[in-house]
């Protein structure tokens, strides 16, 4: 039997963190007759847009730090995304508090006959999220596709037509919030890749990559593991799974039994194997269904394909979806083209492995603006990545020394300057370019230092591109 869904009624529950997650979270919990306290570091002043959210919801304000006593003495601490580990947490354990993830709450109200895909990884989780929410809505089944993606919490999956049987549950789900589960459990899990990220956090990538792969620990038999056979870090996480393991692989010459590859003109992603039901059956899709492009968004495709077939989304509508999909904002993304310059919005390139894999090889020379808060890693790969094609780059941030000394140990030859912001920065990169060449912000940091989060320096980035393209074009 499957355990009911907790009851919140007159229990005090603590929120962690007022952002859009927080909020959803409070509001959740509050219609469910709990007695609510939010709580977060910044103070009231500077959380007016999040307050204005929660007006009318019967809720208590704990702002500008947190109250121990309030953690120690709640029925449940809820964490946001993102929101370290604090001494208060620690105390709500050691006093038999449980402290869980947003998610893990979620899941808690999820029904169990609706079908959960939870992706992580890091890179390529959002747009492998976003794909496979596709794939599953041309199905015509309920669907419900969020989680860290930024668009909705998995809180709000609870109320969706999609949490009910037969509906489709896809959530993109980060470190943090795997940190912090307890019974989280995924009818298909996909682990996209783990490289150098968030050691400011974790410390180590051991300790990294084990918290990844908690998104396969908690599943059962006829669950469904899906990997990146091609990454080491992600492979070592496979052993001793108690689910059914199918990988995916980009490199030439792959074969695998059990899950995806290209075939030798990578023309097609085959599928094998993905259910004991197949035997030796395959599935061939045509890559030129998808409008992504490159071998990292092959890679992408090849997951969410493994997982929309897992769950048992048709393969015609695997098809439709893949022809429908468009890319995400923020990763890689056109928005401007002024005086034969070009400027491309890759605020999602959070870390270098992702900037690298954007810039490796691209087709018209580039500025770079990157910078924000490092996140503990090596600038190189990211460095290497750039040879041959940079002009230059123009640096933001906390983390602009960092790349700057591990540019001059590089042997860069280009110029790389500082910025004070965001609209400084695509002036001065803007400076840099001629006809032909483009201003790519692609910052391989976390945002955390001048934005609220990727989405909002994308959109700083945007309306300094407008600022500078308008001055272009009154100029002519």
């Amino acid at each position: 039997m499957t355990a009911a869904p907790p009851d919140l009624r007159g229990r005090t529950v603590v929120v962690v963190g007022l952002a859009q997650t927080g909020i959803a979270v409070a509001k959740f919990c509050a219609r469910r007759g709990a007695r609510v306290v939010v709580t977060d570091g910044k103070p009231a002043a500077q959380l007016a847009g999040p307050i204005a959210q929660l007006a009318g919801v019967p809720v208590t304000w704990q702002l500008g730090g947190h109250d121990a006593h309030s953690f120690t003495t709640a029925d449940l601490v809820v964490m946001s995304p993102g929101v370290p580990t604090l001494p208060e947490m620690i105390a709500a354990r050691a006093a038999g508090v449980e402290v869980i993830a947003e998610i893990e709450l979620a899941y808690r109200f999820l029904d169990p006959a609706a079908a959960l895909i939870a992706i992580t990884g890091t890179n390529g989780k959002s747009t492998t999220t976003a794909l496979t929410g596709a794939l599953c809505e041309a199905s015509g089944a309920p669907t419900f596709c969020g989680g860290n993606l930024g668009n909705m919490p998995l809180i709000d999956a609870v109320d969706h037509p999609a949490n009910a049987p037969g509906g489709l549950i896809v959530a993109e789900v980060a470190a943090f919030m795997l940190e912090n589960c307890t019974t989280f459990r995924a009818r298909a899990g996909v682990l996209t890749n783990i490289t150098e990220d968030h050691l400011d956090r974790f410390g180590t990538m051991a300790r990294y990559a084990e918290i990844k792969g908690r998104i396969w620990d908690t599943q059962r038999p006829d669950d469904l593991a899906i990997g990146n056979a091609a990454d080491p870090w992600t492979m070592a996480e496979t052993a001793g799974i108690p689910s059914r393991l199918v990988t995916f692989d980009s490199r030439a010459g792959a074969e695998t039994a059990r899950g995806a590859a290209l075939s030798p003109d990578r023309r097609e992603i085959v599928l094998r194997g993905v259910s004991d039901a197949w035997g030796t059956r395959e599935e061939r899709y045509p890559t030129s269904d998808l409008v992504i492009v490159g071998n990292h968004n092959l890679e992408n495709a090849m997951g969410a394909y493994l997982a929309a077939r897992g769950v048992g989304v048709p393969g015609d509508a695997v098809r439709a979806g893949a022809r429908a999909y468009r890319p995400l904002p923020h990763r890689m993304e056109l928005v401007g083209d002024a005086g034969g310059i070009q400027y491309y919005d890759d605020s999602k390139g959070t870390n270098v492995a992702s900037v690298a894999a954007s810039v490796r090889g691209f087709p018209r020379p580039l500025v770079l603006i990157a910078g924000g808060v490092d996140k503990g890693g090596s600038y190189q790969p990211m460095l290497e990545a750039l040879d041959g094609v940079c002009q230059g780059i123009v640096l933001i941030g906390q983390a602009a020394p960092l790349i700057r000394a591990a540019a001059a140990e590089h042997g860069a030859r280009y110029p790389v300057v500082d910025a004070t912001d965001m609209h400084d920065a695509v002036r001065r990169a803007t400076e840099l370019c001629g006809p032909g060449d483009a201003v790519v912000l692609s910052p391989a940091c976390s945002s955390y230092d001048m934005f609220q989060n990727f989405g909002h320096r994308g959109r700083v980035f945007r309306d300094a591109v407008a600022e500078v393209t308008a001055r272009a074009a009154s100029a002519t």
